[in-house]
């Protein structure tokens, strides 16, 4: 998607654009602000409103610029406040923490009317908790390897689920003297149990974090297969029948189901 002079404008800026690393490498900085292109509008202003609502103590939150329409999206477009902060890998019990308040403020946020997305993580996680199957063009033996280990697993019958943030290993930012950053919300509803099992599988597969870091979350054998088949399924959709692809990341995470199916957990 081509930002163009319109968009600037319609967010009063100016100047040179910068793009920036991270994420799908599409985000670009003007001046003070961060501009990145969102796929469903409606959605995004939803989200957009959620954060604008929320008032952070302990930790910083990415802030949404409304446009001169009053909109947080302007042709596609959304833009935020730019503040210092780097990522850092690791770090799981300091992001842990940081992860909790962003979820107690969270928690107040009623999600009925929520808009469902169809990108290849929202289907992830409604294949990881057995409300969707995986699509018929996923590889066949991603396709075993993943439902061998639905079979691990079985819904119970009460879950307290609430609004979370179900990409917080890469997108907490840590600076010296400023709080940590919490950018790039990407909302599903779900158990917090289930964002935290998430982030520390992140931390351990792409970050290269020791596998005995799961023990900070005992008893959670459940959320970290379902974290894992979250992020198997959305490779499984990226990959189509790619399977060299879908097998890298399976071996990165396969150590973690090994492990909390472990005598050690």
């Amino acid at each position: 998607m081509i930002l163009s002079k319109g968009v600037l404008h319609s967010f009063n800026l100016s100047g040179e654009i910068i793009p920036l690393k991270g994420g799908q490498n599409t985000s670009v900085r003007v001046n003070n602000a961060v501009l990145k292109p969102v796929e469903n509008a409606l959605h995004s202003e939803l989200l957009f409103t959620i954060i604008h609502s929320i008032n952070p103590v302990g930790y910083r939150l990415y802030r949404p610029i409304k446009s001169n329409k009053g909109t947080f999206v302007s042709e596609g477009w959304s833009c935020t406040a730019f503040e210092q902060g780097q990522e850092v890998n690791g770090y799981i019990k300091e992001k842990l923490y940081v992860s909790r308040l962003f979820h107690h403020d969270l928690a107040a946020i009623k999600f009925k009317g929520i808009l469902e997305s169809d990108n290849p993580w929202s289907m992830a996680h409604r294949i990881a908790w057995q409300i969707n199957e995986l699509p018929e063009e996923v590889h066949p033996e991603a396709r075993e390897i993943i439902n061998n280990l639905l079979k691990k697993v079985h819904l119970k019958e009460q879950y307290h689920r609430q609004i979370v943030h179900s990409d917080l290993a890469g997108n907490i930012l840590f600076d010296v003297v400023l709080p940590p950053l919490i950018i790039d919300f990407s909302p599903t509803i779900a158990p917090v149990e289930y964002a935290e099992a998430i982030l520390v599988c992140d931390c351990i597969a792409w970050q290269d974090c020791p596998i005995s870091e799961i023990d900070l979350l005992p008893e959670m054998r459940e959320m970290f297969i379902r974290a894992v088949i979250f992020r198997l399924s959305a490779q499984a959709i990226l990959s189509s029948e790619d399977w060299n692809s879908f097998n890298e990341q399976y071996k990165l995470f396969e150590p973690i189901i090994d492990y909390v199916e472990s005598d050690s957990y």
